[in-house]
């Protein structure tokens, strides 16, 4: 729960390491820590043994500092070790174990390293350096040698097959706020009196309703949008086309979730309100008007989320045609 600070007392470092956490970060603040070999026997590294949990993804910020010098993230419980070995200085996976392993640039020689999707329950969490590359377990079979180092930086555990974005914690576990996007109608060109939008989306397959894309205001009273339902709203699974205007509102289905893919959604308005699900029929009902202030993306910010994945999003300021809406959602 101390994330960016392995000097810190949440952390216990092994004989073989010693911790100096006063090295710029990621952030640009001071708050990396050197990981530097003693000689002794032992991994050299930084460890967590508090109680973890089961499909799990580690990840941590870590830096080459020493020449060929490997960073390397474990998590053991019992005979089991999803472990990854990450090559700093070329920035590539050298080896992995049980686990979906990944390491990305963020910048300034930095990567983020990932042992994701883990396939066995963890009771510890380790992040060291080793001159060894091929190791099944960096933790028992690391060496690194006498003053050689690392940085390392930002590390969190989190419950999933793969990382989000980077939250940092001082002392208790943090729980995500939703990923809602969010941007004015005043900042894309978006036309009041005729518009489409086409969207392409994962929805889980989850009896949960999920806004996907929303054209409203933050009372929602002047809204129009695209949502998928629930048994307690509608159809579990039903793609669901709503617009609202004056405190009236209208929705109809078009389409239904049949399996765990991509869907193509489009939506326009003008001489009347139009939608449609993966090239089928265009569905019409009359216009109502609304005057949204903001596109909303991946729920809504009074408690609805979506836990969708949007592959790509097309906005036209124009209201097209049903042919050109079946061929853009096919």
């Amino acid at each position: 729960v101390q994330s960016g600070d392995f000097s810190n007392s949440a952390w216990s470092a092994s004989g073989a390491v010693t911790v100096d956490a006063s090295y710029v970060a990621p952030d640009g603040s001071s708050t990396a820590s050197k990981l530097t070999s003693t000689g002794a026997a032992g991994a050299s590294a930084v460890y967590d043994s508090n109680p973890k949990g089961t499909s799990m993804s580690l990840s941590c910020f870590m830096k080459a500092g020493s020449s060929g010098v490997y960073g390397w993230i474990e998590g053991i419980v019992g005979g089991t070790s999803p472990n990854a070995t990450f090559d700093l200085e070329n920035g590539t996976v050298v080896r992995s174990r049980e686990c979906d392993a990944s390491i990305e640039s963020v910048g300034n020689g930095w990567f983020r390293c990932v042992v994701g999707n883990t396939t066995s329950s963890m009771n510890f969490f380790s992040v060291g350096g080793s001159d060894n590359a091929d190791s099944s377990s960096p933790w028992n079979n690391s060496s690194l040698t006498q003053g050689k180092f690392i940085y390392a930086w930002g590390a969190q555990l989190e419950a999933g097959g793969f990382p989000t974005s980077y939250i940092p914690t001082t002392g208790a576990a943090a729980t995500r706020a939703a990923d809602i996007a969010e941007i004015p109608t005043s900042a894309f060109g978006y036309n009041n009196d005729q518009g489409s939008l086409v969207i392409d989306v994962l929805a889980p397959v989850a009896d949960q309703l999920m806004p996907i894309a929303l054209f409203n205001t933050s009372t929602y009273n002047e809204s129009r949008g695209l949502w998928k339902a629930h048994t307690g709203f509608n159809v579990a699974g039903d793609y669901l086309f709503f617009y609202s205007h004056d405190g009236v509102t209208t929705q109809f289905t078009i389409g239904q979730q049949t399996q765990a893919g991509y869907t193509k959604l489009g939506l326009s308005y003008g001489d009347s309100e139009k939608a449609v699900s993966d090239g089928g029929t265009v569905l019409s009902g009359d216009s109502r008007s609304p005057n949204p202030t903001r596109l909303l993306l991946g729920g809504r910010d009074d408690g609805y989320q979506s836990q969708c994945w949007i592959k790509s999003i097309q906005y036209y300021p124009r209201q097209l045609t049903d042919t050109q809406l079946q061929e853009l959602t096919t």
